[in-house]
This record gives structure tokens, C-alpha cells and sequence, in this order.
């Protein structure tokens, strides 16, 4: 029945959920790219339910947990390559940052947010103080004006010609930055802000909005900047929640939307000030959550506008990106590997170094291509799943897809 309930509550807003199967096994990898991201690591699904997984140390068990639900242990299981961990219901297979969530029959297809693995960083300039925590959330102290904000919301690395970093939250809509070597982010307005030596949890009050529901084992707490769903502390507002929605909701499972004054601690929200209620009160709808650019496995689905056929699809020409400027892949026929640079204003790729097997004609043929357009990359677009990788006059050379699998 546990299974039942936390089935129904992954995959019943998948709209497009499909079985992802593969009738071939792929040729071993290297056992790092075996791993999950990180030990603990927040999967977005698009279509789907986002979900948390905690890997264990020993690598043998991943527990999946979404607030609220019992949460489901499932073993290491073989797999030809990536990582995959399952029972008799539930099955959990990815390759780097990519993942495919099975259960009862039915998948969705995820993708690790934030940088899994990292501590928070704390980058400190021109009045701001910004926390970047691994999960893809932020908290932000603006100290430029004359009164003192606090703000929360997501933030990710977006790639549109080059790549930038973007927050969103709830007092400025949209802030970017770019990043100067990792210690560093630098503003729209030149600002500069550094990188401090500790982490700052901004743990300050925050004005809250979000969907609330009361369980038997206490209130959840859905915040709208971030989509996250924190547990509530039994103390403080809470009580006063718990009563207003108890006496506003149409049913135990039905959550209704407040406005809170809270704070968050070890990862528990406290609501010290209970402000509001509505009854038709909704969240607005967050930007969807793309693939990383970078770590991610990207399998060629066309060249210069083409699909090209292959006698069998481990074929493909991959690539993928490292966090130090180096990529590697192959071409379909020869392993190959490089440099590139990658900065706000595009992607360019040093010329790829490869291994000298003799390749049939129609694979020497379409690894030419592929690397001559490889050359040419000057852009890159990211959306969702889908990577275009353009040339200098805004030509798509490559479509690429992230493979999680």
C-alpha cells in the first residue's frame, strides 16, 4: 500500500510519462561515471513530481523520499553502464545527472538540479550576500538600499548563446550573474561579488507564500519560490495553521494556499506569524528546470539539419562536458577528447583529439561531419533535454539529447 500511495503521488501529474526501454546494452565505462551525482542529489521531472535520493556510502542502497510519503529503499542492480538500483516494483537508472524513474510500468525522465555533492557557497559584494545551496535554492540579503530585503527562489546555470547564471525569486523576478572562475560572480551592472570563506545560511525571517496541508505526522509546507516542501515545526504559527486549514479544507488530502512569516533551520521551516488563507489561492508556475550543460551525457540526434542512421544506436556520436574545461566523447566509430571554452558570450571547442580505428565508409563519413561541425560551434541552447549547438551565424550544426540511460 506504501508503495501505492507514493506511486500515485510521483507519477499521477506525469502527463507524458513513457516506458523507457532500451533493447540493447551499451559497452562498459569507466566505473566513475558509474556513480550518482552526489550522495545526495534533488531530481526535477518534468511532467512529473520532483523527488530527492540519498545514495549510500557503501554505493548498495538509494532511498527516494518526497515530504510526506513513506519513503522507498531500492538495491544496487547490474547495469551495463550508469547506475541503476530497483526491487520488484521500482526502478531508478541514470548516467551522470540524468535519470529515469520507473514504477508499476510507467517512467519519467529527471534530472539532477544544482550541483549535487557541493557545500553551500556564500559569494559576498555590492550589498548582496547570495547562498547557493546544492539543491538548486538560493537565499539572498540586499543591504543596496535603504531597508534590508531578504529573498528566496531557484537558481541554475542557463545556456543561450553562452552560459550564465540566473536567479529568481520573489523581489527582483529574474538577476544574472556570470561566473569569473568560480570564486567569483559578476553582475549585469559590473558589480563583483567574491566568494566568502564560510557558508551563510541566511536564516533570517522570511515572508512566505505556499501551499499548506496538515498529515498525521504533522504539516507540510510547499514554498512557491522554490517548489520545495518543507515538514513545519509542531511550535509557533503552526497550530494556527493547522487549525485554519482544518476548518477551510474541502478534504484531508487538499492543500490551500497561506502566507506565513518563517524561518527555516536544519532544514525544518518554523512559522513564527500566521498571516492568511485562501481558499483558491494557487502558486505561480515556476521556469522549468533544463538539463546541466555540463557532466551531462549528450547523445547526436542530428548533424547540420539530419538525422543520421546508424546499423546500431550505441553508434551515435556522444559528447560530454567536464567542470575544468575538458570534454571528451565519441564519434560514433573513434574515442575523442579535448578542450573548450565556455563563457557568456558562447562555446567554442578546441579541435578534438581521437583514436585511429579504421572505420567503415558511412561511419568515416558521418564522423567527418560530425567534427567539422563540432569546429564550428560558436553557440550553445539548452532547453529542457535538448541541446542545439549553433555556428557563428546562428546555424545549428548539432541537436544533441541528454541520455539517462
Amino acid at each position: 500500500m506504501k508503495k501505492l500511495v507514493i506511486l500515485a503521488m510521483l507519477l499521477a501529474t506525469a502527463a507524458q510519462a513513457q516506458a523507457q526501454t532500451q533493447s540493447q546494452t551499451p559497452p562498459a565505462e569507466p566505473a566513475a561515471q558509474g556513480q550518482p551525482p552526489g550522495a545526495q542529489v534533488m531530481y526535477a521531472c518534468p511532467g512529473g513530481t520532483d523527488f530527492s535520493a540519498a545514495f549510500s556510502k557503501d554505493g548498495d542502497l538509494a532511498t527516494i523520499s518526497v515530504p510526506g510519503q513513506p519513503e522507498v529503499e531500492l538495491s544496487r542492480q547490474p547495469s551495463g553502464s550508469g547506475f541503476a538500483f530497483g526491487d520488484s516494483y521500482y526502478e531508478l537508472r541514470g548516467r551522470g545527472r540524468e535519470a529515469t524513474l520507473t514504477a508499476g510500468g510507467r517512467s519519467m525522465r529527471c534530472h539532477a538540479i544544482g550541483r549535487p555533492g557541493e557545500p553551500p557557497r556564500t559569494y559576498q559584494g555590492g550589498g548582496l550576500t547570495i547562498t547557493l545551496f546544492p539543491d538548486g535554492i538560493f537565499r539572498l540579503r540586499d543591504r543596496s538600499g535603504a531597508d534590508e530585503t531578504v529573498d528566496l527562489g531557484q537558481w541554475a546555470q542557463e545556456v543561450d548563446g553562452g552560459v550564465r547564471m540566473v536567479l529568481r525569486g520573489g523581489t527582483v523576478a529574474r538577476r544574472v550573474f556570470r561566473e569569473d572562475d568560480g570564486d567569483k560572480l559578476v553582475a549585469e551592472n559590473g558589480s563583483v561579488l567574491e566568494r566568502a570563506a564560510t557558508a551563510d545560511p541566511i536564516d533570517d525571517r522570511l515572508r512566505l507564500t505556499g501551499l499548506y496541508r496538515d498529515t498525521q505526522t504533522g504539516g507540510l509546507f510547499t514554498e512557491c519560490l522554490t517548489g520545495r516542501t518543507f515538514e513545519v515545526a509542531p511550535s509557533g504559527a503552526e497550530p494556527d495553521m493547522e487549525r485554519a486549514w482544518t476548518e477551510a479544507t474541502p478534504s484531508k488530502e487538499a492543500q490551500l494556499h497561506v502566507e506565513i512569516v518563517g524561518r527555516f533551520v536544519s532544514g525544518e521551516l518554523r512559522a513564527e506569524r500566521f498571516l492568511s488563507l485562501k481558499r483558491d489561492g494557487a502558486c505561480a508556475t515556476l521556469a522549468p528546470r533544463s538539463s546541466a550543460l555540463r557532466e551531462t551525457e549528450w547523445r547526436v540526434t542530428e548533424i547540420d539539419g539530419e538525422r543520421p542512421a546508424y546499423d546500431d544506436w550505441r553508434q551515435r556520436p556522444r559528447l560530454r562536458l567536464d567542470d575544468h574545461g575538458k570534454f571528451s566523447g565519441s564519434t560514433g566509430c573513434n574515442s575523442m577528447s579535448g578542450s573548450y571554452q565556455l563563457d557568456p558570450d558562447g562555446l567554442r571547442f578546441e579541435p578534438a583529439t581521437t583514436t585511429l580505428i579504421g572505420c567503415p565508409p558511412n561511419l568515416a563519413a558521418a564522423e567527418k561531419r560530425f567534427l567539422d561541425a563540432l569546429s564550428a560551434v560558436r553557440q550553445a541552447q539548452l532547453a529542457g533535454t535538448t541541446l542545439d549547438l549553433l555556428d557563428a551565424n546562428g546555424k545549428r550544426r548539432l541537436r544533441l539529447e541528454a541520455r539517462g540511460r
